[in-house]
C-alpha cells in the first residue's frame, strides 16, 4: 500500500523491478511517489496489460504546505505546495481517496502537522497505520489508535525506497474495482508486516544527496 519508484528522488527502484516483484509474487505495489504519478502510471499500464481486470490505480504522494498526504485512485498529478486543504479538494474532486502516510513518525520532517491532521480529520479517508520505516513500534500504534478513534480505516505499507524492501509488508484484500470498494474491503483485512532497519534511512538520504549531485 504505499512503496516508492526511482521517479522518487530519494528511491532506487526501478518501474521494471516492481513489475517484476508484481509477477513472481501477485503482491501488487502501490506506487506512491513523491509529486509524481509517472512511476506509477506506468506500471499500473503494466500491470493491466497483464490483468486487465486490476483497477488502474495511481496515487502520488503530495508534499504539502502542511505536511504529506497521499493520493489515491487519481486521474491527474496534484502539484506540491498547496495547503492540505488544498490539496484535499484536488483528490477527491477526482473521486479519490486521501491516505495519511506514517502520521506520527519522529524521524520524517514532512509528516501531516498535529493541527491539519485534527482540522482535516473529516476529510482522511485512511491512515497509514503501520510503516515498515518508522523507527518504532510505538509509532504505529498511535497512528492505529488514532484512525481506531476517528472510525477511519488504516493500511499497512513497507514505504519502499531499495528493492531489498519489498515483499515485507502487504495486505489480503478482496477484489476491488473502485474507491468505496476499496475501502469496504479494508475493513477486518489481514497483513503481513516486518520492520525495517533504522539505518535504511541513512541509504535513503545517500541515494537523495548522489541524485541531487547529478542533476
Amino acid at each position: 500500500m504505499h512503496v516508492h519508484s526511482s521517479y522518487s528522488r530519494d528511491s532506487v527502484i526501478p518501474v521494471k523491478s516492481l513489475f517484476q516483484a508484481w509477477k513472481r509474487t501477485r503482491i501488487v505495489p502501490l506506487v506512491c511517489d513523491h509529486d509524481t504519478i509517472a512511476g506509477s502510471n506506468r506500471l499500473m499500464r503494466a500491470i493491466h496489460a497483464e490483468d486487465p481486470d486490476f483497477p488502474a490505480l495511481l496515487a502520488e504522494e503530495v508534499t504539502t504546505r502542511d505536511g504529506e498526504i497521499i493520493g489515491l485512485f487519481l486521474t491527474e498529478e496534484i502539484p506540491p505546495g498547496l495547503s492540505a486543504a488544498e490539496t484535499l479538494d484536488l483528490v477527491h474532486g477526482q473521486g479519490g481517496l486521501s491516505l495519511v502516510p506514517h502520521p506520527f513518525s519522529a524521524y520524517r520532517s514532512r509528516v501531516l502537522s498535529a493541527g491539519a491532521r485534527n482540522a482535516l480529520v473529516d476529510r482522511i479517508d485512511l491512515v497509514e497505520g503501520h510503516n515498515a520505516r518508522n523507527l518504532s513500534d510505538e509509532e504505529d500504534r498511535l497512528a492505529v489508535v488514532f484512525a481506531s478513534e476517528m472510525g477511519i480505516p488504516f493500511t499497512a505499507g513497507s514505504d519502499a525506497h531499495t528493492p531489498l524492501e519489498l515483499g515485507r509488508v502487504w495486505m489480503d484484500l478482496p477484489p476491488f474495482d473502485s474507491p468505496r470498494q476499496l475501502l469496504k474491503g479494508l475493513a477486518g483485512a489481514s497483513f503481513t508486516f516486518r520492520r525495517m532497519n533504522r539505518g535504511i534511512h541513512l541509504v535513503t538520504g545517500v541515494v537523495r544527496k548522489v541524485r541531487e549531485t547529478l542533476d
